[in-house]
């Protein structure tokens, strides 16, 4: 079955600033997406949920995408950027957190299981609307009040 993919605000923000050898990863990445659905991602985040819905996949270098499956079939790309733990300002993961309503990552063991359960069902999040929602937000300048 063939996957939808769709990219959040933020998503389309962050992919329009790759350039090269970044671009061509990513573009590989969401073919691959769209064809094989979770079985592209390479591992699903450990944390309660929304967090433990949510699968990543390694681009190029430090470069991840984070995606949720609203539905069998239809995926969002939420997030894409470095792993940079030094620049938390830029850090995909530092971003995520936020974008799941956290203010500091899940606590505990983190395993990387697989983004398909064992049936090959898609890890699905109810919560992926809230979680474009909170992209879109974090993608839109703040605007100040004079």
């Amino acid at each position: 079955m063939r996957t939808e993919v769709f990219l959040s605000e933020l998503a389309q923000k962050q992919a329009g600033i790759l350039r090269g050898p970044d671009l061509k990863a990513l573009d590989a990445f969401i073919r691959d997406l769209e064809a094989r659905g979770c079985a592209a991602l390479g591992y699903r985040l450990t944390g309660d949920v929304p967090v433990s819905r949510l699968c990543v996949k390694h681009l190029r270098n430090a470069g991840r995408a984070v995606v949720a499956f609203e539905e069998p079939g239809r995926a969002w790309v939420l997030l894409i950027g470095a792993h940079d733990e030094r620049d938390r300002a830029r850090d995909v993961y530092a971003a995520l957190w936020k974008v799941c309503g956290l203010e500091a990552p899940p606590s505990g063991r983190r395993t990387k299981p697989a983004c398909c359960d064992d049936d090959g069902a898609d890890p699905l999040s109810p919560e992926v609307d809230d979680l474009v929602t909170r992209c879109r937000d974090l993608a839109r300048p703040v605007r100040r009040r004079r």
